[in-house]
């Protein structure tokens, strides 16, 4: 016959330690001395009481035959190990329940002409803000209404090495990232994704030389840039290099107007503000304007990436934006199809295949709050509150406005609010539009940001860690 203290106990203690194992885990990397909930020794003398050797047939005072026991020991043994799988259940329910709710965290959106830089100036500031951010590991997103034609991977990569140059934080080093190309929302980066269906037909693209390369990267196959068409058609433009209104006459017997674009799309700023208006309206009015020029059921749209009216360069003032080009299109255009005979009526309709994108406007936020939302899937994290940071009232400031009244409506669980600084457009007296706060610059706004959801943080660093511990225990469990 065996002892009690030499089976059931060793067999009770045994169990015991696994299942306090099981309740107890350290996270030894990032706190070696913070344990779970549970107190193991507190566990260990609720557990062990009812297993003390008197109460296994034993006493002090001599030994006694355990044969009558012996069942009512088992007895015990299977309704302690009974209530120790309930408690790991309902432990583990509880503790289930907690990492499926995860944590909520704000987001930033930051402007960059006029946040981060005036022209090619960069602000001494901007790295330590944007390092802030990392180091927080809170979801950003860097959306500009410019881009200069470069795509997204190129942009950042080039705003590193700016701010890494400017950075003044004791840590800098060359290799720093602050920014990569998933963050980056430039003001035609909509095009890649909302124009899929003219991918595989001919547009003509509008701006810097290197946005031809920016369209191809976006897979439009058939894009041709407003430089290539007008060497086709060379007397479209009548101040182009090499003729000069009357000065020469050009052989254009063999000129050939089979292009048929689908649509415009101006990625920036046409180099040439003239030809750009001129050829645009010629080919809103004809799809061969060298040999018809009003064709009536004629009709493609032209679609903007940005709709400032001025921008933030090194310049003391601010310089006219894509939205200076437009304002001058449209009037041209319209005076034009005045001019032709058409009614009113035909005339609206035509000015309504003008399409904008930017900020302030809807579609461009949405791909900014995508990416954000993108980001936080990959952190486990929710987010509660944009942050749009910002020095123009009307693209930025109104785009936070813009993105609340759609949460309102859409009963979205997330708040939008503009933080306006004073290193771009806005200056002191200037109308702010409906900012919720005024700072001097974006390290003020990161500050803001970080101090107003400190308690969120800490939450979410909490939420990691019992993640990581929640881990490792499903790691011992499989190695018991």
């Amino acid at each position: 016959m065996i002892s009690c203290s030499r089976s059931h106990l060793n067999l009770a203690r045994t169990t015991a330690v696994l299942f306090a194992v099981q309740l107890v885990s350290v996270d030894a990397s990032a706190a070696p001395n913070r344990l779970r909930p549970f107190s193991p020794r507190t566990r260990f003398q609720k557990l062990l009481r009812p297993l003390r050797p008197e109460r296994c047939g034993h006493s002090t005072s001599g030994h006694s035959s355990i044969v009558s026991r012996d069942n009512s020991f088992d007895q015990q043994l299977r309704e302690w190990m009974r209530q120790r799988d309930a408690d790991i259940r309902q432990f583990s329910s509880n503790r289930n329940k907690k990492l499926q709710e995860k944590p909520k965290v704000p987001a930033l959106a930051f402007d960059i002409d006029g946040v981060f830089k005036m022209g090619g100036k960069y602000a001494d500031f901007g790295a330590e803000a944007l390092k802030k951010v990392r180091e927080a590991g809170l979801p950003y997103v860097l959306m500009t209404n410019g881009g200069g034609g470069r795509t997204e991977a190129q942009y950042a990569d080039e705003m590193n090495e700016k701010l890494a140059s400017f950075d003044s934080t004791e840590t800098s080093t060359e290799d720093d990232v602050y920014v990569d190309g998933d963050s980056m929302v430039l003001s035609y980066t909509p095009f890649n994704t909302d124009f899929d269906h003219l991918k595989d037909k001919p547009v003509l693209i509008v701006g810097s030389p290197r946005v031809k390369a920016a369209a191809k990267h976006y897979g439009f196959t058939k894009a041709m840039h407003m430089s290539e068409y007008t060497a086709r058609h060379p007397t479209i433009n009548p101040f182009a290099d090499g003729c000069e209104k009357d000065g020469c006459a050009i052989d254009d017997s063999q000129e050939i107007w089979d292009e048929d674009f689908h649509a415009i799309l101006v990625f920036t700023d046409p180099e040439d503000f003239f030809e750009g208006v001129q050829v645009i309206s010629d080919l809103l009015l004809s799809s061969r304007p060298g040999e018809v020029e009003y064709e009536k059921g004629h009709r493609i749209p032209i679609v903007f990436s940005n709709p400032d009216l001025l921008w933030k360069t090194q310049f003391v003032n601010g310089r006219y934006g894509q939205g200076a080009f437009r304002l001058s299109l449209e009037a041209c255009y319209r005076a034009r199809m005045e001019n032709l005979g058409l009614s009113e009526e035909e005339i609206k309709e035509r000015l309504g295949d003008f399409i904008q994108y930017g900020k302030p406007e809807i579609a461009q936020f949405d791909h900014c709050r995508r990416a954000a939302l993108k980001q936080a899937e990959e952190m486990g994290v929710e987010i509660s509150d944009f942050y749009m940071v910002g020095d123009n009232p009307l693209s930025d400031i109104q785009g936070a406005v813009n993105m609340q009244e759609l949460a309102d409506k859409k009963k979205r669980d997330e708040t939008w609010q503009g933080i306006l600084v004073k290193t771009g457009i806005y200056n002191d007296g200037d109308n702010p539009g409906e900012p919720d706060l005024i700072v001097d610059n974006v390290l003020n706004a990161v500050d803001h940001v970080l101090e107003k959801h400190e308690e969120d943080l800490l939450k979410r660093d909490e939420y990691v860690e019992n993640v990581t511990n929640e881990q490792q225990d499903s790691v011992m469990g499989s190695l018991r």
